[in-house]
């Protein structure tokens, strides 16, 4: 057996008993199996072994069996959610392709399912800190590989995801890549340690050459968007605007003539093929939805399809995560996925207001402002991509509903404390009463 998959049974044998003691350890290795994908990185039994399904039995199970704190939550989003994946039901029974559709909704109540487990399990600072580790370490993984990739072949190779997964493809990976600089900006925020901080700026830069390896167009203007806000939104302005002019006066001349011919594209989308695909793909899915009121159901494209609604030959993806769900899902489904998406915003922003001035919760203030980034990074990347229901994002949410839960029992917390007389809460650490319910 190659040592890979030795190391990674090793490692699972070892982790996997502490799920039964603490689901939220099942809830955080789901996002590094659903994000990192470490057995697409083996080459033996390792490699199609249901690591995921393991993770899923043992964390419902430790849930009966444990006794730790847990609390429903989610805030309005989650309500939203709900009535969404209510909708994509419907859609599902009125699919135009019925086999692929049914294997893709699997997928993704899948994956909502443990977005609301890691909302129920997790609840203190430290647990929010674990999942935003969970998340970067996941992504930046293949973010800093493939910019020293990158950087070694002068940008002359493009820089594909771990096979078999939805970060396969150089455009998905790219606009992923913009994702996760944000959130190294916050982690950079939250130490003091210099070679930490000079550690995480070369990730950030590797990552930010993996942008430009993807020769994804659509990841580079993300990344311009990405890279606006979070300088705005920084503390340390000058450290992001450093890194920018990085990335635009020696990363970008490194990169071939190639690459420059393929993001003068951008301009002259009229003569570009693939541009031109991406205008039929987002005219198929809007003729699909105008002719269909539950739309055409996940995972749509076909010969058939094509042939229906298709302006123009092309394999009916939708490469865009509106179009995508406009298609699958109607304009019903659009509107619940946009209206989902305005409230997390909205809930970003009412964390950051009550924590902005509060020494102690500064933590919060600055993860709320680079998830907004984030998300900024996620609307214009995923205006060219199929990515409305990659896992990260909704991971990324349940991060922002449980910071916001604990900003608000700290701010309640030194409420009381300023009334009784007693010392406030640090926030730190918040305890909730066992096996509660509150409103989602």
């Amino acid at each position: 057996m190659p040592l890979r998959d030795i190391g990674l049974f090793l490692g699972f044998a070892v982790i996997a008993p502490a799920i039964l003691l603490h689901p939220y350890i099942g809830a955080l290795l789901w996002v590094v199996f659903g994000l990192l994908n470490p057995h697409r990185l083996t080459f033996g039994p390792a490699y199609n072994f249901p690591f995921a399904m393991i993770i899923v039995v043992l964390t419902f199970v430790g849930l009966v069996l444990s006794r730790d704190q847990r609390q429903l939550k989610g805030g309005a989003p989650a309500i939203v959610l709900l009535i969404l994946m209510a909708w994509m039901c419907l859609t599902t029974l009125f699919a135009l392709t019925p086999p692929a559709a049914v294997e893709m909704w699997v997928r993704v109540m899948k994956i909502f399912l443990m977005t609301f487990v890691l909302m129920y399990v997790l609840h203190t600072k430290r647990h929010v800190d674990l999942l935003i580790a969970a998340i970067v370490f996941s992504v930046a993984f293949y973010g800093v590989k493939g910019g020293v990739w990158t950087i070694l072949t002068g940008g002359g190779g493009m820089v594909m995801g771990p096979e078999g997964s939805v970060m396969e493809g150089n455009n998905a990976l790219g606009v992923a890549n913009v994702m996760i600089i944000p959130l190294l900006a916050h982690i950079y925020q939250q130490h003091a340690n210099r070679w930490l901080r000079y550690f995480i700026i070369a990730c950030m830069l590797f990552i930010a050459a993996a942008v430009l390896g993807s020769y994804s167009r659509g990841a580079v203007l993300a990344l311009a968007a990405m890279g606006a806000l979070l300088w705005w939104r920084s503390s340390h302005r000058g450290a992001v605007f450093a890194l920018l002019v990085v990335i635009a006066l020696v990363l970008v001349p490194l990169m071939p003539a190639q690459w420059e011919q393929r993001m003068q594209t951008i301009q002259t989308y009229e003569q570009d093929g693939s541009a031109m695909s991406r205008l039929w793909a987002w005219q198929t899915a809007w003729n699909i939805a105008t002719d269909n009121f539950f739309g055409a159901g996940f995972e749509y494209p076909s010969p058939q399809i094509t042939a229906r609604y298709s302006p123009g030959p092309f394999d009916s993806v939708a490469h865009s995560i509106y179009f995508q769900v406009l298609g699958e899902h109607g304009f019903i489904g659009l509107a619940l996925f946009l209206l989902f998406w305005s409230l997390v915003w909205r809930e970003c922003a009412r964390t950051r207001r009550l924590a902005r001035d509060r020494p102690e919760l500064q933590w919060a203030f600055s993860l709320m402002s680079m998830s907004q980034a984030t998300l900024v990074g996620f609307a214009v990347g995923g205006a060219f991509l199929n990515l409305a229901f990659w896992d990260m994002p909704y991971y990324l949410y349940a991060a922002i509903i449980v910071t916001g839960f604990v900003v608000r029992a700290s701010v309640s917390s030194a409420h009381v404390a300023d009334a009784s007389g007693a010392r406030p809460s640090d926030g730190l650490a918040i305890e909730v009463p066992k096996r509660t319910l509150s409103s989602v």
